[in-house]
């Protein structure tokens, strides 16, 4: 494989820092096209011992398979185990589901690679990234540095500077619309309505819900448009009422290792106990289908949550309780260190004066295969 002199010289780095102990990660950062996966994966192959790929989220571990390195997972299933199980019945068949508690895997494969490789790494927080390093595995990190600012709680590996940062666009890339898009937005152009080929930008004129109900993941900007889309998109399905149901899609707000609950996951309800005036309801959760390995998880909800969603909540009740709300429309911030195929992004670009053009360059390079940006 033929490489650009800085892509060269990366992988030198790299090798240095391998070879010479240089601490214990690694961190090789690049914008969208600049090829840091396939530089990860070339390295990998050169490794006498084995390489252990993963993502944060499930979706971000499917492209990082479909991109070639075979064994990637997401770093909680690569690194935690079940530690117990708790037999849940299911209130609407009667049948009897096995929902998994997680302690950390010392036996994980972790323990003997000589290298783990963790790709979108902005969304790895302070416990799940020293938990990763506790191996003492040298680790080597891809971030993008054209993205947003990890949310609250993320950013462990990103918030020092990269060891080695690439800038330079494959020639092959800059072919792809969507690359290409996400660099014009990266330089500052503005975005014209026109059909790139697998990347369109569209008038809201020109919206249809066959469209919509047809992507992988809604993205927005703010959070009322979050919920105003997610109400519809319900609708649209065929859900009533205001709390989740079996069948519906939910994003998790809040981290509990010990369940398995990452901030940012997506999850589809299984089954959803029988309403009552408890103000609780509780749902079997099954993960995305690209994590399925992680299994079931048991989580309790706050009703008021879904029935009053613009009202405040006191943190003392609202920590009683699992944190999720639905997950069919997400703000790009929420989407952070995931991708999916197909991609419908509502352009809310001015709402973020200062962030405009991170928000948009974030947003863009959350479709790995088709993209189409409403605006």
């Amino acid at each position: 494989m033929d490489f650009s002199p800085q892509q060269d010289a990366a992988l030198k780095a790299v090798a240095d820092w391998l070879k010479g102990g240089k601490g214990p990660v690694f961190r090789l950062f690049g914008y969208a096209g600049t090829g840091k996966t396939t530089l990860a994966r070339h390295f990998a192959e050169g490794i006498d011992g084995d390489v252990q790929f993963a993502a944060f989220t499930g979706k971000a571990a499917q492209v990082l398979r479909h991109r070639g390195a075979r064994n990637a997972k997401t770093i909680h299933s690569l690194i935690y185990r079940p530690r117990g199980e708790e037999a849940v019945e299911d209130e609407e068949t009667g049948k009897t589901r096995i929902s998994p508690s997680f302690s950390l895997n010392r036996q994980s494969p972790v323990a003997k690679a000589k290298l783990i490789v963790i790709d979108e790494c902005s969304m790895v927080d302070e416990e799940l990234g020293r938990d990763l390093m506790s191996f003492g595995t040298p680790i080597l990190v891809l971030g993008d540095p054209g993205q947003l600012p990890p949310i609250s709680g993320g950013g462990f590996f990103t918030d020092a500077e990269p060891d080695f940062l690439l800038t330079e666009i494959h020639r092959q890339a800059a072919d792809n619309p969507i690359i290409r898009l996400a660099m014009d937005v990266r330089e500052g152009k503005a975005l014209m309505h026109g059909d790139y080929g697998t990347a369109q930008v569209i008038s809201k004129n020109d919206v249809d819900q066959e469209m919509v109900l047809a992507a992988d993941q809604v993205l927005v900007g703010t959070n009322r448009t979050r919920r105003r889309y997610n109400g519809r998109l319900r609708q649209l399905k065929g859900f009533e009422g205001a709390t989740p149901q079996s069948g519906d899609k939910l994003v998790c707000l809040r981290n509990d290792p010990t369940k398995g609950l990452l901030n940012g996951s997506l999850w589809t309800v299984v089954s959803s106990s029988r309403e009552t005036v408890k103000p609780g309801i509780n749902l079997l959760v099954s993960p995305e289908e690209e994590d399925a390995e992680r299994g079931l998880a048991k989580i309790k909800l706050l009703k008021a949550a879904f029935e009053e969603p613009e009202t405040e909540i006191a943190w003392q009740l609202k920590r009683r309780y699992d944190d999720f709300d639905y997950g069919y429309a997400l703000t790009v911030h929420k989407a952070q260190g995931s991708q999916w195929d197909n991609v419908v992004l509502f352009d809310e670009s001015y709402a973020f004066r200062d962030n405009r053009e991170r928000w948009l360059y974030t947003a863009v390079t959350r479709a790995a295969e088709t993209l189409t940006i409403v605006k």
